[in-house]
């Protein structure tokens, strides 16, 4: 008789575990202080980044993905004070600009998100951006980050989360304040997110890493089930 086919391939070990600093620490509770200030939503019984990922659920529950991205532009232009505008004002037309942000962004941000990569981003000839890879392609320029494993990605398996308090605010964070584009692609199956600064971002509605209906292991996916609701009906959730 035939030989039965080979297995399937194991799928990929996890990653480490990202093990923040005493630094990354002090960054999480001065960022989550100021996230409750500007939402209004305290949850004091849970530390950590486990309760900042509580505190948001509870804000999309109660308010909406809308309020997310509200909140999340208003603590990122609080913490930033005047350093935006500084940056824009003398430093926006650089060349060397989106490489500068993204190396400011790998030593400021692995308490937010985790572990991540400098990379270039790759051109084609006509200048479009093709992506970022390490040293590939016809025209490399610096100003890409790679986020390996994103922490509020897996934190709260929510692409609202996801979507509205990261990547759009964070998208117009930097193109109003600073003056700079920035392509936020974040991976649902990898939970990797690639930053290209310098980069026009396309529109939500566009944009074909984020997929449709709500993420099977979502809270907002598991409550709609629940009470008999089509994911297909749950907005960015």
């Amino acid at each position: 008789p035939p030989s039965p086919p080979p297995p399937p391939p194991a799928p990929p070990p996890p990653a480490d575990p990202f093990v923040p600093s005493p630094i990354d620490d002090a960054l999480l509770n001065i960022f989550r202080w100021t996230l409750q200030r500007q939402s209004g939503v305290t949850l004091p019984d849970i530390p950590g980044f486990d309760g900042m990922m509580a505190e948001l659920h509870e804000l999309r529950r109660t308010k909406g993905t809308d309020e997310l991205e509200r909140v999340s532009l208003q603590t990122m232009t609080a913490l930033a004070g005047p350093v935006p505008l500084v940056y824009r004002t003398f430093f926006k037309e650089w060349d060397a600009t989106p490489a500068l942000l993204a190396w400011f962004a790998k030593q400021l941000l692995p308490f937010l998100v985790g572990d991540m990569t400098v990379t270039t981003i790759t051109s084609t000839e006509d200048g479009a951006p093709t992506g970022a890879e390490n040293g590939m392609g016809s025209t490399n320029t610096g100003g890409g980050l790679l986020v390996e494993r994103c922490l509020v990605l897996e934190g709260s398996n929510c692409k609202g989360i996801c979507t509205k308090m990261c990547k759009v605010p964070t998208e117009r964070f930097f193109a109003e304040r600073w003056g700079v584009p920035l392509s936020m692609e974040p991976n649902f199956e990898t939970g990797a997110c690639q930053l290209r600064f310098g980069v026009e971002p396309l529109a939500l509605e566009d944009d074909l890493t984020i997929p449709p209906g709500c993420l099977g292991r979502c809270q907002a996916n598991a409550a709609a089930a629940g009470l008999g609701v089509d994911d297909e009906f749950v907005e960015l959730c």
